[in-house]
């Protein structure tokens, strides 16, 4: 497989993960508000948090930080990305993480940063002001008074009418405001085997049979391939392609342009046995394909301050 880098790199702070490690809070404050804000296994949007609202799932955010984290790790190296035969110098774009504490990402587990940053991430949901509470001038607020004698049904409407003509609340489908948007959809063991990948790879001390059989399970199964990619499959002999015919009649050509294709996709040819793509399979989740957004490119957009993928650039240009 091609170089990862231009130079050899070494990894002081960014390591694969292993399966089954996981990181929850614990003790009775607030346990269950925790509990379900952490639990990676739903696939809600959003979720209720400190009396806010979350865009995404927990793991989603810890996913971001461990590749921001890899991407100030490769610049303080000054590393050089090889993508798609072009040189991507790792630089991270400091204005597009205002208020993250840069400094601090690379030794802070992501639990503990988490803990002081959340806020940058949470939208603050509607509430009933005591006398006590004072208005407030932030811009991105709104104070409105309601008579309490009045049918919600009609409340709702005035809510509706002022909206209309002042334009207070944004219209955008998601309703979040939060600056850091994550783009794409979030599939947390399809973004850990690409992390893990490209981690292991510039590591450089695992072939790629061995990153794909570990012991840890690096590249584990998701919700696509629940019995694991095709190589991994093949050394199970879960997919055996030696059992495959070829259909009564096909030409000599097709059959070619079968193998070809299949070869292509980093399966058996029909009727041999060999060893499985290896190669392929960590290509992929290192580079991507013509439908999937591989690790290379989550890094580089991360450098610009996007997750998972850039809003206009691909870096195939």
């Amino acid at each position: 497989m091609a170089k990862t880098t231009t130079k050899p790199v070494l990894l002081k702070y960014s390591h694969a993960i292993k399966k089954g490690r996981t990181s929850r809070y614990e003790g009775r404050e607030t346990s269950r508000q925790f509990d379900e804000f952490y639990n990676t296994q739903t696939r809600d949007l959003s979720k209720m948090v400190d009396g806010g609202i979350l865009e995404k799932r927990i793991a989603s955010y810890r996913h971001w930080y461990s590749f921001l984290k890899l991407a100030i790790e490769l610049e303080q190296q000054n590393a050089v990305l090889i993508y798609k035969k072009k040189h991507h110098k790792i630089k991270v774009n400091k204005s597009m993480y205002e208020g993250w504490d840069l400094n601090k990402v690379l030794t802070m587990k992501f639990d503990d940063w988490w803990k002081g940053h959340r806020y940058l991430f949470i939208d603050d949901i509607s509430r009933v002001l005591s006398n006590k509470d004072k208005v407030s001038n932030d811009d991105n607020r709104v104070t409105i008074e309601f008579d309490t004698n009045r049918r919600l049904s009609d409340v709702i409407k005035d809510l509706r009418r002022m909206n209309k003509e002042q334009n207070m609340f944004r219209s955008d489908s998601d309703g979040f405001k939060s600056n850091f948007v994550i783009n794409g959809r979030v599939i947390d063991a399809t973004l850990q085997n690409r992390f893990n990948a490209l981690i292991l790879k510039l590591e450089g001390k695992l072939k790629n049979k061995e990153i794909l059989t570990h012991e840890n399970n690096y590249i584990r199964a998701t919700s696509k391939s629940q019995k694991g990619y095709a190589s991994q499959q093949e050394s199970k002999g879960i997919l055996d392609v030696t059992d495959e015919k070829i259909p009564t009649g096909a030409s000599i050509i097709q059959q070619r342009m079968d193998e070809e294709d299949r070869k292509t996709r980093g399966l058996l040819t029909l009727g041999e046995k060999q060893e499985p793509n290896w190669g392929y399979t960590i290509h992929e989740l290192i580079n991507g394909s013509s439908s999937t957004t591989g690790a290379k490119q989550i890094l580089l957009s991360v450098c610009d301050g996007y997750f998972i993928k850039h809003p206009t650039k691909t870096y195939l240009n």
